[in-house]
C-alpha cells in the first residue's frame, strides 16, 4: 500500500478529521457543522488572496450524523493542517473536542469514505441517502490552485464502492425506516398503490419520513393533514401533495384507501365515531380502508379495528417488519465489507504500481540523459581510431556520473535522523549487494 496519495507529479497526504454519531452528540455535531462552514470560507478566502495555506484541497461532508473534513496536504504540513482543522471545526463551548473527533490518513481515509458512501457506517446500516451526499461533497471540492483533482478522484473511488455494494449485495434492499416499512405494509395489504388516495396525518418528523417514502415511490394522490397548514404545506410542496386541516378528516376518509397517521397528540386523532361517519359515504369502488398508526401514544382508537371494511396496523406491526428487515441487512454487512475492500485494494495496488512505474521511467530517463551527454562529449574528444583506453574512459565517465549523486547521499546518511539504516538496507536490496564491509564475490 502506498504511504501517500499520488497527485501526478508529487506525493501528498489525504487527511480526514471527523466526528459522527459514534463519537458525538447531536448538539456537538451541529456546532461542528458551523465550524466546518467557517473553515471552508476561510480556505477559499486564503486561496483567492494568493497566500499559500497548509491545505491544498478540501471538502466538507456534513450530514445529520457526521461532520468530516477531507483535505489534501503536503506531507511536511500534516500536523499543521490537522491543528488548523481541529481548532476551527471541532470546537464546542470554546474548547477543542479532541475526545470526540478522529483522524485518518491516506489508505485508511479512502477505506473509511468508501464505507461511509456504502452505508456501512450509517445509523441505519445500508441507507442510500449518504451515497448522494458523498457525491455532492466531492464533485466540486475547494482547491488552493483551482484544480481539486485528487479529492475528485477519491470521491470516484467511494462512488464505485457504493455502486458495487448496491448492485452486488442485498444490503440496501430491505426497507429500514418507519416510512418505507409502512409503505411496504400498505403494498402487502392492497397491492399497487398507484391511483389510490393516501392520507398522511401529522407533519412532524415521522410524517415527513412517510411523505418522502411516498414521493420516492411515485404516489401521486397524497393529502397531508395537520393542525398547522403551513407546516403541512412545507412537506406537501416537495412531493406535489395536497394539504388539509384536521376538521377535513371525515370527508377525506370517505375516499381514502390508505391513512398513515403520526401526530404527537395526547388523545386519539382518529376515533371510532369519526370513522363510522365516513363509512356510508365510502363508495364501493374505494374498497377497504387501511389505517397504519405510527404514533406514540396511539393516534387511532383501538375500537376502529372492529369496524367492517377497516384494517388497522399499529407501530408494533411496523416494528416487527422493521426488525426483520434490519436482521436481513446486517446479514449482508460481511459481503458489503468485502466489496469495499476489493474496490479500495484495487485502487491502492494500481496506485502503487503506477508510482513504481513512474519512478522507473524517471530513473531510466536520467540514466539515458547521462549516457547521451557523456557519449556526445566523448565523440567530440576522439580523433582517429578508438583505443581500449578511450572505451575505458567513456564507460568510467558514465559510471561516475550515474553514481555521483547516490554516493553523495550515502556519505551524508548519518544526517538522516535515524533513517541511515533504512537507506543503507534499501541500497543493498536494490543493487543486490552483500552486507556493508563484506566483499562481493565474483560469479
Amino acid at each position: 500500500m502506498p504511504n501517500r496519495i499520488s497527485t501526478g507529479e508529487t506525493s501528498a497526504t489525504l487527511l480526514v478529521l471527523g466526528a459522527s454519531h459514534h463519537t458525538s452528540t447531536v448538539d456537538r455535531l451541529e456546532s461542528f457543522a458551523r465550524g466546518a462552514e467557517r473553515l471552508r470560507r476561510r480556505f477559499e478566502d486564503s486561496w483567492e488572496g494568493g497566500s499559500e495555506p497548509p491545505i491544498k484541497e478540501m471538502t466538507v461532508l456534513a450530514t445529520c450524523n457526521r461532520v468530516e473534513i477531507y483535505a489534501i496536504v503536503d506531507p511536511a504540513h500534516e500536523d499543521t493542517a490537522a491543528r488548523v482543522i481541529a481548532s476551527e471545526v471541532f470546537v464546542h463551548a470554546a474548547s477543542v473536542c479532541s475526545d470526540v473527533s478522529y483522524q485518518l490518513r491516506d489508505a485508511d481515509a479512502i477505506r473509511h469514505l468508501a464505507r461511509v458512501a456504502s452505508g456501512l457506517d450509517s445509523v441505519v446500516v445500508g441507507e442510500h441517502q449518504i451515497s448522494g451526499q458523498v457525491t455532492r461533497a466531492f464533485v466540486r471540492p475547494s482547491s488552493w490552485n483551482g484544480e481539486a483533482s485528487v479529492l475528485r478522484g477519491v470521491g470516484r473511488i467511494a462512488a464505485r464502492a457504493s455502486g458495487r455494494v448496491r448492485h452486488e449485495t442485498e444490503l440496501g434492499r430491505h426497507s429500514a425506516s418507519l416510512g418505507t416499512v409502512a409503505l411496504d405494509l400498505a403494498r402487502d395489504e392492497l397491492g399497487d398503490l398507484e391511483g389510490r388516495d393516501i392520507v398522511v396525518v401529522g407533519a412532524g418528523k415521522v410524517g415527513s419520513l412517510v411523505c418522502s417514502a411516498l414521493g420516492r415511490a411515485g404516489a401521486s394522490r397524497i393529502t397531508v393533514v395537520n393542525r398547522s397548514v403551513q407546516r403541512a404545506r412545507e412537506i406537501a410542496e416537495g412531493i406535489g401533495a395536497e394539504t388539509a386541516t384536521l376538521d377535513k378528516l371525515p370527508e377525506l376518509l370517505e375516499r381514502a384507501s390508505v391513512v398513515i397517521t403520526a401526530t404527537t397528540a395526547e388523545e386519539p386523532t382518529i376515533d371510532e365515531t369519526t370513522v363510522k361517519q365516513s363509512l356510508p359515504g365510502r363508495a364501493s369502488a374505494a374498497g377497504p380502508l387501511l389505517i397504519i398508526d405510527l404514533a406514540i401514544p396511539r393516534d387511532v382508537d383501538p375500537g376502529v379495528a372492529e369496524l367492517e371494511g377497516i384494517r388497522l396496523l399499529t407501530l408494533d406491526d411496523v416494528k416487527s417488519r422493521l426488525d426483520r428487515h434490519m436482521s436481513l441487512r446486517l446479514g449482508e454487512v460481511g459481503p458489503a465489507e468485502a466489496v469495499v475492500d476489493d474496490v479500495v485494494d484495487a485502487y491502492l495496488h494500481s496506485s502503487e504500481s503506477a508510482e513504481v512505474e513512474g519512478l522507473i521511467t524517471q530513473l531510466r530517463r536520467t540514466a539515458e540523459q547521462i549516457r547521451d551527454q557523456e557519449v556526445g562529449r566523448w565523440l567530440g574528444s576522439v580523433d582517429g581510431a578508438v583505443s581500449q583506453e578511450d572505451v575505458d574512459r567513456l564507460t568510467r565517465s558514465i559510471v561516475n556520473k550515474l553514481f555521483h549523486t547516490p554516493m553523495v547521499r550515502l556519505r551524508g546518511a548519518e544526517e538522516l535522523n535515524g533513517r541511515q539504516t533504512d537507506l543503507l538496507s534499501a541500497v543493498s536490496e536494490l543493487f543486490d549487494l552483500s552486507k556493508p564491509g563484506e566483499p562481493t564475490l565474483p560469479e
